[in-house]
């Protein structure tokens, strides 16, 4: 059944192919329209440093980090001293 399919649709490639020329052709020699107007300013700014992703991953990284602090710290020493 495979066989029947992939040879059916092979047979149909090879006939119906070439239609598809004379529309690619066209395409293909169509004029540009009009001139296009590119403009790539790279002097402007950014916007403001805090809607910047590298600013805000090193938020993140410095709450993160602020967090971690602040629980090392009241969890306390957590040491046990064991007396003989």
């Amino acid at each position: 059944m495979r066989f029947l399919i992939a040879s059916l649709m092979l047979v149909a490639v090879m006939c119906l192919g070439p239609l598809a020329l004379p529309a690619l052709a066209l395409a293909q020699g169509q004029p540009v329209q009009g001139k296009v107007d590119v403009n790539i300013n790279t002097h402007s700014s950014g916007g403001a440093w805090w809607t910047n992703p590298i600013w805000i991953a090193i938020g993140v990284i410095a709450l993160v980090l602020l967090i971690v602090i602040i629980a090392m710290a009241a969890r306390g020493s957590g040491t046990t001293v064991i007396k003989e």
